[in-house]
C-alpha cells in the first residue's frame, strides 16, 4: 500500500496552486502499473481458490466411486433369518446359501450369589437387628429407616464382598462378583429381631453363585459349542434370543446383496454426471475482460450491490478452457469408452453398455452417462460374478506400471480401477498447481510461487511509488520556498523604491 506521509509537504501558499491535489493525481499516474499487479494477485488468489474447489470435487467423487474397485463390494451379501428367536446379519462373505437350525440351548453367564428377604415395615425391627455377614458383624440401630439401614450394611462391602439394595420394599443381597467362588453366608445372632424372610430359612448360608454355561447350536445337522449367544458361523453373525427345542426347523437364507450394490453403481453414474457438468460448466463459462477486480478504493464510491454484481463478473470465466480441466474430463471419458480386453472377462460383458451404462448421444450433455436402471438390476441378477470383474479386474503389468502410465494395463484392467488411479493422478496435479484443497499453509504449490512473485513485485514497486512522491514533494516545496524568496525581495524593493 501506497505510504502517503510526508513531512516535507508544503501548502500552495506561495504559488497558489492546489499542491495536494497534484500531487495525489501524479502519483495516481504513475500507480497505474501497481494497480495492476494488485489486480491480477486478486484474479490468481481467485483462480487458486477456484482450482482447490475443483480438487475437492474431484476428491468427493473419488470417494464415492473407490468401493467400486474392490471385489468385496461385489461380495456383499443379505442374510435372512425365519425366526425371530434367531437374528442373523453378514459377517463377510459366506460360502453357504442356506442354514437350517434345529436346536438351540443359549449359552448362561456367570452370574453373582443373591437372596433376598421381606421386609415387615420401613424400619428394621423395634429391637434392632444384629447379624453375620459373610462372618462379618453387621449391627443395625432400631431408629433406623430401611434405606439407612441398606446404607449401613454397604459400609462393609469390601469387607463382605456383598452389596444390600431395596428391590420393590425387599431386602437384596449380591455378591460383588460373579461365578461359583461367590458365595454368601448369613448368620442371625440376636434372635430377638423382627426381619421377616420371604422363602429362606435362618440362618442362611452356601448361597452361591453360578459359572459360565455354554451353549450348543445345531446347524445343518452339526452340532456347535458356543460360549456366547452372539456368535460368527460361516460368514453370518448369529444372535441367539432364545431356547430352541430339539427337531425345529428354521431356515437362514444368504443372498448376494444385489440391491446394495446396484446402489453404488448408480451413485457412481450420478455423481459422475454431476462432476462432469460442474467442470464443463467452468470451461464453458464466459470471461468478462471489462471487468478487472475492484481494489479497495475503487469500492468506496460503489453500492453494495453493484460491488456484488461487478465481482460476480470479474470471477466469472476463471477456469474456461482450461487445459488441465480439459485433458481430465478427456482421460476420463477414454477410460469409461472400449471394453476391458482382459481374458478373466465373459465375451457378453466387456464393456459398460453390455450392463445397461451409455454415454448420452446428445451433444449438449457432453458426456454425460445413461443409466438403463431395469437391465443393470436384471444383470446383477444372473452375472453378478461377471460385472465384478468387469470393474474390479487388475493386469498388474510392470511393478510400478498403472492403468494411467501403461496403455496395456490400462485396457486390460476394470473400469473401477482406470477411473480411481486417473482420479488419483489429477488430484496430485491439481495439489500441484494450487495446493490441497484442505492445506491451510500452501508454499510449494505453482500458484503459491506465482503469489509470492507477485507480493514481491508488488512490494518493489509500492517502494517506487513511494519514492516518486517524495520527491514531487521535495520538488514543490523548493518551488513554493523560490517563490517566498522572490515574492520577499520584490516586497523590500517596493518598499525601497516606495512603491
Amino acid at each position: 500500500m501506497i505510504n502517503s506521509s510526508n513531512t516535507l509537504r508544503v501548502s500552495g501558499l506561495a504559488s497558489g496552486m492546489n499542491t495536494d491535489e497534484i500531487v495525489a493525481n501524479l502519483v495516481k499516474a504513475q500507480s497505474s502499473r501497481l494497480f495492476k499487479m494488485q489486480q491480477n494477485k486478486i484474479t490468481a488468489t481467485w483462480k487458486q481458490d477456484a482450482y482447490r474447489d475443483v480438487n475437492k470435487k474431484v476428491d468427493e467423487f473419488r470417494k464415492s466411486m473407490e468401493a467400486l474397485r474392490l471385489q468385496s463390494t461385489f461380495n456383499k451379501q443379505t442374510v435372512t433369518s425365519s425366526d425371530p428367536r434367531i437374528e442373523v446379519s453378514s459377517a463377510g462373505t459366506s460360502t453357504l446359501t442356506d442354514f437350517v437350525i434345529s436346536e438351540a440351548t443359549p449359552a448362561e453367564a456367570a452370574k453373582p450369589a443373591t437372596v433376598s428377604f421381606a421386609s415387615a415395615s420401613s424400619s428394621v425391627g423395634a429391637a434392632g437387628l444384629s447379624f453375620k455377614l459373610n462372618n462379618i458383624d453387621i449391627t443395625l440401630d432400631p431408629n433406623l429407616t430401611f434405606d439407612q439401614a441398606i446404607a449401613k450394611i454397604n459400609e462393609k462391602s469390601s469387607q463382605t464382598n456383598v452389596k444390600a439394595e431395596n428391590v420393590g420394599g425387599s431386602l437384596v443381597f449380591t455378591t460383588l462378583g460373579t461365578g461359583a467362588t461367590q458365595k454368601i453366608d448369613i448368620a442371625i445372632t440376636d434372635t430377638n429381631n423382627s426381619l421377616k424372610i420371604a422363602n429362606t430359612p435362618v440362618p442362611t448360608t452356601n448361597i452361591v453363585g453360578t459359572d459360565t454355561k455354554d451353549g450348543t447350536v445345531t446347524i445343518n445337522g452339526t452340532q456347535i459349542t458356543v460360549s456366547s449367544n452372539k456368535f460368527t458361523y460361516q460368514g453370518v453373525s448369529f444372535n441367539l434370543k432364545e431356547k430352541i427345542p430339539v427337531n425345529s426347523t428354521i431356515s437362514v437364507r444368504v443372498n448376494s446383496d444385489t440391491q446394495g450394490i446396484f446402489d453404488s453403481i448408480k451413485t457412481f453414474v450420478d455423481k459422475y454426471n454431476d462432476l462432469i457438468s460442474d467442470l464443463n460448466g467452468r470451461l464453458s463459462e464466459k470471461r468478462y475482460r471489462d471487468y478487472p477486480p475492484l481494489l479497495d478504493d475503487q469500492k468506496k464510491d460503489m453500492k453494495d450491490n453493484d460491488i456484488k454484481l461487478w465481482e460476480e463478473k470479474s470471477k466469472s470465466g476463471l477456469l474456461t478452457s482450461d487445459s488441465t480441466i480439459r485433458s481430465f474430463l478427456t482421460e476420463m471419458r477414454n477410460s469409461l469408452v472400449g471394453t476391458v480386453q482382459n481374458s478373466a472377462l465373459s465375451a457378453s460383458f466387456t464393456s459398460l453398455k453390455d450392463i445397461g451404462i451409455d454415454f448420452s448421444t446428445n451433444y449438449r450433455d457432453n458426456g454425460k452417462l445413461i443409466l438403463n436402471e431395469d437391465k443393470l438390476k436384471g444383470v446383477l441378477q444372473t452375472n453378478l460374478e461377471d460385472i465384478k470383474k468387469l470393474f474390479t479386474t487388475k493386469e498388474s503389468g510392470t511393478t510400478s506400471a498403472t492403468t494411467v502410465t501403461d496403455s496395456s494395463v490400462h485396457d486390460k484392467s476394470g473400469f473401477g480401477l482406470r477411473i480411481y488411479e486417473r482420479l488419483n493422478v489429477t488430484i496430485t496435479e491439481l495439489g500441484s498447481l494450487a495446493g490441497s484443497p484442505d492445506s491451510l499453509v500452501d508454499t510449494k504449490s505453482f500458484m503459491a510461487k506465482q503469489l509470492k512473485s507477485l507480493d514481491e513485485n508488488i512490494g518493489r514497486e509500492e517502494y517506487k511509488i513511494n519514492a516518486y512522491e517524495q520527491r514531487l514533494w521535495k520538488q514543490f516545496g523548493a518551488m513554493e520556498k523560490a517563490l517566498q524568496q522572490l515574492n520577499s525581495q520584490g516586497s523590500w524593493l517596493s518598499q525601497q523604491l516606495g512603491m
